[in-house]
C-alpha cells in the first residue's frame, strides 16, 4: 500500500471516528441522559400523563376524581380541537392537501389524543365527536383567514381556563396546546391568508 493511500485511509477513519463522538456528544447533551430511576423521580401522579405514569409506582388509573368545573374545561378543550381537526378535514376535501392545512391537521391529532390522555387518566368518559365542519369561503386566502380567527379563539379559550385548573398535568397539556396556536399555528395561517 503506497503512503497517499494509507493516509486516505487513516483520515477517513479519523473523520468517520470524530464524526461518532460529535454525535454522541449531541446525543447526550440534548437528551441529557439519566442515572437509572431518575427519570421515574421526575414524575408523580399530578404531572405524569401516558407512558410517563408507568415511571410512578402508585400512578393507578383513575388518579383522582375531577371536578366538575375542570371536567368542563376538558369538554371545551376537546370539542375546540375537533372543531379545528373537522374544519381542516373539510378544507384538504375541497382544496387538496395544501399547507398549512395538510401539517396542522396531523397536530389537531395529537393534541386531541393529549386530551383524551386526560380523560383515561381521570376516569372521565370521552364525549361522541359531535363536530361539523363549517361553510367554506371560496379562496384558499379567505379559509386562511378562518384559520387565524380559529387559532386566536383557540389560545384566548386556554387563556381563560388556565387560571382556575388546579391539576398540573392538565394545566400543562392545556398550556402546550395554547403554545402550540400562538407560536405555530397561528404564524402559518397568517402567511397563508397574505
Amino acid at each position: 500500500m503506497n503512503k497517499k493511500n494509507f493516509s486516505i485511509k487513516r483520515s477517513l477513519v479519523v473523520a468517520v471516528a470524530l464524526l461518532f463522538v460529535i454525535i454522541l456528544a449531541a446525543f447526550v447533551l440534548e437528551k441529557k441522559l439519566y442515572a437509572p430511576g431518575e427519570i421515574s423521580q421526575q414524575y408523580n401522579k399530578g404531572n405524569c400523563l401516558m407512558d410517563t405514569c408507568l415511571l410512578v409506582e402508585d400512578a393507578n388509573y383513575p388518579i383522582a376524581t375531577l371536578d366538575e368545573q375542570s371536567i368542563q374545561y376538558l369538554q371545551d378543550a376537546l370539542a375546540d380541537e375537533r372543531k379545528a381537526r373537522s374544519t381542516y378535514e373539510a378544507v384538504i376535501e375541497k382544496f387538496g392537501p395544501v399547507r398549512p392545512f395538510i401539517n396542522i391537521i396531523r397536530a389537531e391529532e395529537q393534541h386531541i389524543s393529549a386530551l383524551k390522555a386526560l380523560y383515561d387518566k381521570y376516569g372521565v368518559i370521552i364525549p361522541e365527536d359531535k363536530s361539523l365542519p363549517p361553510t367554506l369561503p371560496a379562496t384558499l386566502q379567505e379559509v386562511c383567514q378562518m384559520g387565524v380567527e380559529a387559532e386566536i379563539a383557540n389560545d384566548e379559550l386556554y387563556q381563560k381556563m388556565l387560571p382556575q385548573v388546579e391539576q398540573e398535568d392538565i394545566r400543562g397539556v392545556f398550556t402546550t396546546l395554547a403554545q402550540a396556536s400562538r407560536e405555530m399555528h397561528l404564524p402559518a395561517f397568517q402567511r397563508c391568508a397574505q
